[in-house]
């Protein structure tokens, strides 16, 4: 379930930072966890060690969502910030069944959706807040998803490989892809899209050619369908290693013309001598046609996977890296956990995300995922939210 987007948005690092990020059950004083001054900052942290976070959706600075996992029994929560504490709840009924594996797309304050497999009778479930209760959705007629877009209450999108299921706010309908989709992302109802690979077509088959090629199309919502748009080919250099192919994994949507999306160009090691590195992909939609990123095999950002974007020309990717308007690549550093409690002075931290969202009209970031501290005798990994803004 969201297994192409969780792997897209995770991030992780060494803590550099100084010591002085502290523990905290809640952000302080109201505006202190605007996570500015070059660093992460975590905002809430669970010492007691016994949860994971997955899922995070902030639709305002003093309202952030988050989900997680009991590790000991593997039972999921909710976990929100209103402005003042943080307070963790069982998942609310109206997901139904035993679901797991949650995660959360909002569009704002009235249009949060908690999204999740359920275990026990298959299937993907969906559940919407409006800004003071719960509302089941009925399940779509897929058997997974692999990857949800919440544009609106009533615009919401869950693909399924060659499928797409649509939300209009009272039923769910099916679309096909022209390939299969990995991911998906837009900005409106008129800009969205769908990556990932296709099967047939040009730069596939033949002597010495590739099992699958890059794909995207866009939603052409007056046709009513997906319109495939061309993207890049890529082949291996003589001689071609075994099972080649190439697929884009996700995409990340910042306006009609700026879309990027990235994958692997691979195949399967260990069948011959010689092997060639296998390529990292980085396309780039100018608003006319796709084209491979220069520098996607070197540059310390573009070398990476787009997370997320503030909405002002920058863009966040993985391994805690910044890429400033101007191009200019930095890396975010995340201030440690003191050394107290069950934290050694010598244990090194990391900060590890497995998605990351916007506060709408801001440039703020926020990480849900978890920190580890690497020590003699007794390593911790500790579920923690963390707030970041250029």
């Amino acid at each position: 379930m969201l297994g192409a987007v969780a792997g897209a948005l995770l991030l992780s690092g060494c803590g550099t930072g100084g010591g002085g990020g502290g523990d905290s059950a809640r952000p302080g004083p109201k505006g202190s966890a605007a996570g500015k001054g070059g660093s992460w900052k975590i905002v809430h942290i669970d010492r007691k060690a016994d949860s994971e976070l997955r899922g995070v959706a902030a639709p305002a600075a003093d309202d952030i969502w988050a989900t997680g996992t009991v590790r000991a029994h593997g039972d999921d929560y909710l976990l929100r910030y209103d402005g003042s504490s943080w307070r963790r709840s069982p998942l609310p009924a109206e997901l139904g069944g035993s679901v797991t594996q949650t995660r959360l797309e909002a569009t704002g304050a009235r249009n949060v959706w908690l999204v999740g497999m359920d275990s026990a009778q298959g299937g993907p479930r969906f559940a919407r807040w409006d800004g003071s209760r719960w509302h089941g959705v009925p399940q779509p007629p897929i058997e997974v998803a692999v990857d949800v877009e919440v544009l609106a209450a009533d615009d919401v999108w869950a693909l399924e490989g060659e499928r797409a299921a649509h939300w209009d706010g009272s039923r769910w309908t099916l679309t096909r892809l022209p390939g299969t989709a990995k991911a998906v992302d837009g900005t409106s109802g008129s800009d969205l899209w769908a990556v990932g690979f296709r099967d047939s077509g040009p730069g596939v088959g033949g002597a010495g050619g590739e099992l699958t090629q890059t794909a995207a199309a866009r939603w052409d919502a007056r046709a009513g369908a997906w319109e495939p748009t061309p993207t890049p080919a890529h082949r291996f250099a003589d001689p071609v290693p075994p099972e080649a192919g190439a697929s884009l994994d996700g995409v990340l949507a910042v306006s009609e013309d700026e879309v990027w999306a990235y994958g692997t160009h691979g195949y399967n090691h260990g069948e011959t001598e010689n092997e060639p590195p296998e390529e990292h992909i980085l396309l780039r939609w100018d608003g006319t046609r796709w084209r491979q990123q220069p520098g996607a095999g070197t540059d310390p950002c573009l070398s990476g996977t787009p997370v997320a974007h503030d909405g002002a020309g920058g863009i966040l990717f993985e391994r805690h890296r910044y890429r400033a308007p101007d191009g200019a690549c930095s890396r975010i550093p995340f201030e440690k956990l003191p050394a107290t409690g069950e934290i050694t002075a010598r244990g090194k931290q990391q900060l590890w995300f497995d998605q990351v969202a916007r506060v709408p009209g801001s440039k703020r970031f926020v990480g849900a995922g978890q920190v580890s501290v690497m020590q003699s005798g007794n390593p911790l990994t500790m579920a923690a939210v963390a707030v970041w803004e250029p």
